[in-house]
Formats: C-alpha cells, structure tokens, sequence
C-alpha cells in the first residue's frame, strides 16, 4: 500500500496581537489534527517589547525598590458576548492563561461606556497581564509556529507562476514604531521569507500609504478594499503612571467624565499581579477627543515632507503623558472617586503610548459624521456608542478581508463584523484562519 503524501505549507501572519495569535494558533491546531498535514507558520511582529501589538504589556525595572513595574498599557480588559467565544474563553481559563478579573469598579455619572465597565461584567484580562494570552497561543504549539520577533514586513510580491509571496523587510531597530526616521531610513528591506502559500496581514496599519512605517507594501487595491471596510478609526493615549505610595483611593478600575481622561485602571489589582508590585502602578486611557486634537497638534507625518514622524519619548513625557497624569490627579483631589485627605503620593515613573489606530470607529459613522476629522490623509472619529455587549455589526457576511485568488487577507476589529475591541479582533482571527485552512485543503 502506498502511503499518503504529507502536504507541505507555508503560512505567513504579520502581527503578533490577539488577531495575529488567534489566525496561527487555530491554523496550527487544524493542521495538527490531520496527519497528513505540515503547514508550518512564520509570524512577524514589529514591537519593540516582543508579541501583543494593543494587547501588550509594559515591564521596566523600578529606580527605587528591586520590583518591576507594569502595566497593561493598551487593552485593559476584555469581554465574551457571543457564544463562539464564550467557549474560547473557558478553554483560556482552563489552561490559567485567562482570568475573570473582580474588583471594585467604579463609574462617574455621565462618563462614556468603556467596554461595560462598570455596570456589565464579566470582564476578563490575561493572567500576569494580557500579554501572556498572545505569547502563549503562538508558543503553545512551537514545532508548528515560528515567532520572528523585532521584524517588520516593509515589501511583498506575489509569484503568479507557483501563486507564492515573498515577504521583505527589516529587524532590529529599523523594525520598532519608534525609531527615529533616518534609523529607519538607513536600512533597506531584504528578503525575509518566501514559498509563502497564504499571507494574512492583521495590522490596520500595513494598509497605510507607503509614507507610514508600518506599511507593508500590500497590493493597492487589496489596500484600498481594507480601508474602505475599516472606515474611521479612534486614536488614543496611554500613560503608564507609578507613585510612590499608593494612591488614596479604593478602587481597581474607573470609567470618567472628563474631557482628556476616559479610563484609568490599577495594575496592582489585576489577577497575577496583586502581590508584585511594590509600588502603585495605574494605567491612563485618554478620550478620543483629546488623542484627535494631540494628533492634529503634533502629527504622524510631516506636512511638508510627507516623512512618518514617530513618537519620541521625548514628547510622551512631556506633552500626553503629563497632562493625564495631571487630569488623574484632580479628579483624585476633587474626591470624585473617593474622599481624599491630604497630599497625593509622588510620581515615581512616567511614560506615555499613542495608539493611532487604537479602535475602529463605530459603522454608523460615516463620511457625514460630524465627529470625523481627516488628518495626515487617515479618517478619525470620536463619535459615541455603546462598547457592550459585543454585537454584530453591518452587513457583510466575512469577518475579515479575502483576496481568494492571491491567498491574500486582513483580520482584525478593523475590518470585523463585530463592534469594536478585543472580542471582534480575536473572533476575525479565528473566522479567518478555519476560512484560509479550508481553502488551502481544497481539492483541485
């Protein structure tokens, strides 16, 4: 009898986020149940602190104790609306990587929604911080996913002879969002794989015109097809904050009416984190409002050059950083969140994240939105709407974007059918990577 040929693919993912985890995890888990199969998947992530993308988490050593600091510095938390997720949920928690997060949380009247929180648990973030979702999705199953760290994918072409892409690009510090330009520049993209069978690219921003660092070189018109379905997106700042001594207040997580500050959340009350962290660490999530205003003030691209403009430490710890911190501690003061006596703790570190594509925008919101301002030549919008329950949105019937004929696509909330935020993200990575698998298992 002879024996069945093993089939041999090769799979490129760019970003290593929630999307980006999901799309390789779930090929490689349906790969691994055929025997007959040997898809092998390259992962290509461009952070400067490793996996994660907006699920990433910030760890620095502290000046004054011999702990480190961290926070969750994008995602804070996340929600399990639909029942297809609700069963990823328990398969996380069952393998400790996720956790039910129960605290004491607070809202002030008149504050935007952020994600149900207060009034609508569950809410669940990632054990030790949500980092370690992605990371352990795209190590659990390492003989068949291969994470290339500090990589960024700048270039692709696609073979039409052996219908296979070659990808280019480039590592180290010419890779991270946010080197300076003429590191960037100084180095050209080289060959970084090929024989790719399939690409999926989960990065709203490797769609960007080429002025962006973070394009990827996709083909225009699957380009122009994934900004279209993305639509506006909301920006956002994050300041990661330290004090000394806690802060007189007793709560883990707040949801504000404030005209800068929309979140502020409290690591040091997060499952894996509680009894870690010497000092008191809290994460500040700016409105879009003010994100779109800093944006406009201080631009991702050079008006007169056209060049990407990244963001320097510099001017996170000088510009957003400080003034959340500065809006945190009056609301504070003011008692809003708890009675206060006496002066607040001293800052021990801050540090500051912009977040350009931080959330889709709403699908209601349209180029008619009076919320809507276009700059750099990229749609923003900071128009309202409930972030909970998770629900389906729009439409169209994929929850991700496919060029069948190249074995091209885009997963991602961007261009989810689900409203905005972690769920959306991971439940298009998961659609997306069972669609790709049964095309690349179809009979000729």
């Amino acid at each position: 009898m002879m024996a069945t040929a093993v089939v041999q693919r090769k799979v490129a993912v760019v970003g290593g986020g929630i999307t980006g985890a999901c799309v390789a995890s779930t090929l490689a888990r349906l790969s691994s149940v055929n025997n007959n199969d040997d898809t092998i998947i390259h992962v290509f992530d461009q952070g400067r602190s490793g996996v994660g993308g907006r699920t990433s988490h910030r760890r620095v050593s502290s000046s004054t104790t011999d702990d480190d600091l961290r926070w969750d510095h994008g995602c804070q938390f996340f929600r399990a609306d639909t029942p297809q997720f609700q069963e990823v949920i328990k398969e996380w928690m069952d393998k400790k990587i996720a956790v039910e997060w129960e605290g004491n949380f607070v809202g002030e009247p008149g504050g935007a929604d952020f994600f149900g929180l207060p009034t609508q648990p569950p809410f669940y973030v990632g054990v030790g911080g949500i980092k370690s979702i992605s990371h352990n999705l795209l190590h659990e199953t390492s003989e068949r996913i291969h994470v290339f760290e500090g990589q960024r994918v700048a270039g692709m072409t696609h073979d039409d002879s052996d219908k296979t892409w070659k990808l280019f690009g480039t590592s180290g510090e010419a890779a991270y969002h946010d080197s300076d330009e003429s590191v960037a520049k100084a180095v050209s993209p080289e060959l970084i794989g090929e024989g790719y069978d399939a690409v999926i690219m989960t990065d709203i921003s490797s769609s960007f015109s080429s002025w962006h660092r973070a394009s990827a070189g996709v083909p225009e018109d699957f380009a122009d097809r994934v900004r279209t379905k993305a639509g506006a997106r909301v920006p956002l700042f994050t300041c990661m904050i330290a004090f000394e001594t806690n802060m007189p207040v007793d709560i883990s997580a707040a949801t504000l009416n404030d005209p800068s500050l929309w979140f502020a959340a409290r690591s040091n009350a997060k499952p894996g984190l509680e009894n870690c962290l010497t000092q008191d660490c809290w994460t500040l999530v700016s409105t879009p409002e003010y994100a779109m205003q800093a944006i406009e003030e201080t631009p991702m691209q050079d008006p007169k050059t056209g060049e990407f403009i990244p963001q320097p430490p510099d001017y996170l710890t000088s510009v957003p950083g400080p003034e959340l911190e500065a809006a945190f501690r009056r609301i504070v003061k003011e008692g809003r969140l708890g009675k206060v006596e006496g002066d607040l703790p001293k800052t021990a570190y801050l540090n500051a994240q912009r977040w350009g594509s931080a959330l889709p925008a709403h699908r209601h919101l349209d180029e008619s939105s009076p919320t809507r301002k276009i700059i750099s030549g990229v749609a923003y919008d900071s128009g309202r709407a409930s972030l909970a329950p998770t629900t389906k949105q729009g439409a169209s019937a994929d929850n991700f974007v496919a060029d069948e004929g190249r074995m091209l696509f885009q997963a991602g909330d961007m261009v989810s059918n689900y409203s905005p935020g972690f769920e959306g993200a991971a439940l298009s990575g998961i659609d997306a990577a069972h669609h790709i698998y049964e095309l690349l298992n179809r009979s000729p």
